[in-house]
């Protein structure tokens, strides 16, 4: 049965409803993703600009909201689209409950400069440097960019200052403008390259559809922990599982509602609740509001992730009565690494993991100094080693493989050694296969369903959820359709 869910500003704490025509009025955000023409954006008018960068570095600037919607065989702009309304749908009403965009008065800018292709970078910086020139005009107060890791090995960990969006928005950073950042989705692929701290990180937790904070509870696969330079990420946490929407999904259905999913959804409500702050605070910096929001926030009881959620209601009222108090960032010790092949045996799992990266990186790294490293205490650097192993080479790997995702705690390293064992899988493993359906590792969940895939006329099919309580009944059928079959 799937979960009706309470509107996206009443879970993240806000008394009342945004006021349509005033939350975020006069804060220019910009999203960088790409979007297509829908009805449900057709009220934004000229406060929504759509900038592209070509791949000749031309720059062309236009008004989106009243195009006709186009139709497409995929899903491309749906994610940007999403975003988009996320932040500013107008108000509606879904199961006796009024439902808004949590900052529906702001200016947006969405930049396409063709994310995850050769050269994004300097395509990334030339789209920004032309948005600025327009900080004055357009107010450009906050970048969402929820893809910042760009086409970086997101397992292999280097310094975040080498990331190309990184250097493309360091401009920006300068200026006083809010960078808000996805902190990643899975403990698999993301949870190595976590954001610069000059960042707002955002993570999400299952809140289940809920305001009611009691019974929030951890995403069981959420990354979080230390980044390449050694501070600890993400600062807050956000919902992030059935965010409502208008219905804007490219595959038909009769549905009244479209759910967001992921961190990136957690990232889009902050920058709404930052655009709602800084417009209702005139002169709201961005690093007062990141204190504010990470000092009024509120812990999960017994996480250890040290991240705390959003609280708009608590957040605002500590701002009124003038209790924000702005800490200066403790400048941590660098982590420079001299020699490559003595930080291997650092005591800092960090220092380990870059190294190890690096070597991997540079080909000058043995298959038996991997399997060595996939020993290794932290799941840091396991999750490298096994990731740069790729699969098993011989029947004996195979056998190893499985023997040590049966073995391993650790959701992330879990992940790549069923991603590891999917490039070699047979057709009569599906008895191993099959009881992986509950994992809790989105990516092991996933490559049961892309293993089924491979074999549709011998296995039933299936689709892993995105919601952590939905996991056992959603592999339910297929755990049955199993037993039945051995029986």
């Amino acid at each position: 049965m799937r979960v009706l869910p309470e509107p996206t500003w009443a879970r993240l704490g806000f008394s009342e409803a945004p006021d349509f025509t005033e939350s975020g009025k006069n804060m220019g955000i910009v999203i960088i993703d790409t979007i297509t023409p829908h009805p449900a954006l057709q009220h934004l008018g000229d406060r929504l600009q759509y900038v592209t960068v070509h791949d000749d570095f031309s720059i062309t600037c236009r008004n989106i909201a009243l195009e006709e919607s186009v139709e497409h065989e995929d899903a491309s702009g749906e994610h940007g689209l999403m975003t988009l309304l996320a932040l500013s749908h107008k108000p509606f009403v879904f199961q006796g409950k009024t439902h808004i965009g949590i900052a529906p008065a702001a200016h947006y800018i969405v930049l396409n400069h063709g994310a995850f292709k050769t050269g994004e970078g300097e395509r990334l910086k030339a789209g920004i440097e032309w948005i600025l020139n327009k900080q004055k005009e357009w107010n450009i107060r906050i970048i969402l960019s929820t893809g910042w890791h760009a086409l970086d090995h997101q397992v292999y960990l280097k310094s975040t200052s080498k990331n190309s969006t990184v250097q493309a928005l360091a401009s920006a950073v300068r200026s006083g403008v809010l960078v808000v950042c996805a902190n990643g989705n899975t403990r698999t692929r993301t949870a190595n390259m976590l954001p610069p701290r000059e960042y707002l990180a955002v993570g999400g937790y299952n809140d289940r559809g809920h305001a009611e904070r009691h019974i929030h509870v951890p995403f069981p696969d959420e990354p979080y922990g230390r980044n390449a330079e050694g501070h600890f990420r993400p600062d807050v946490l956000a919902p992030r599982v059935y965010l409502t929407v208008p219905f804007c999904e490219f595959i038909k259905k009769a549905d009244v509602v479209s759910y967001y999913e992921g961190t990136s959804g957690a990232a889009t409500l902050v920058t709404g609740v930052a655009a709602y702050l800084m417009s209702t605070f005139q002169g709201l910096d961005a690093a007062t509001l990141r204190t504010a929001l990470t000092t009024y926030g509120d812990r999960i009881h017994g996480y250890d992730n040290l991240a705390p959620r959003v609280n708009v209601a608590k957040t605002k009222t500590a701002i009124e009565l003038g209790q924000i108090t702005n800490q200066p960032q403790v400048a941590l010790q660098s982590l420079r690494i001299r020699d490559t092949h003595i930080a291997l045996h650092s005591q800092d799992d960090i220092k380990r993991a870059i190294s190890l990266s690096t070597l991997v990186e540079r080909q000058l790294c043995s298959r038996n100094l991997l399997w060595q490293y996939s020993f290794d205490r932290s799941p840091i650097v396991r999750k490298i080693a096994v990731c740069a192993l790729e699969k098993p080479i011989n029947e004996y790997e195979r056998e190893v493989f499985w023997e040590r995702l049966a073995q391993e705690s650790e959701g992330g390293v879990r992940g790549w050694y069923a991603y590891a064992l999917l490039q070699v899988a047979r057709k009569n493993e599906g008895s191993k296969w099959i009881p992986l359906s509950t994992d809790i590792n989105w990516t092991v969940r996933w490559c049961v369903s892309e293993y089924l895939a491979m074999f549709p006329d011998f296995f039933p099919q299936f689709e892993p959820t995105h919601d952590p309580d939905s996991i056992i009944s959603k592999a339910s059928p297929l755990i049955q359709w199993l037993s039945g079959h051995n029986g």
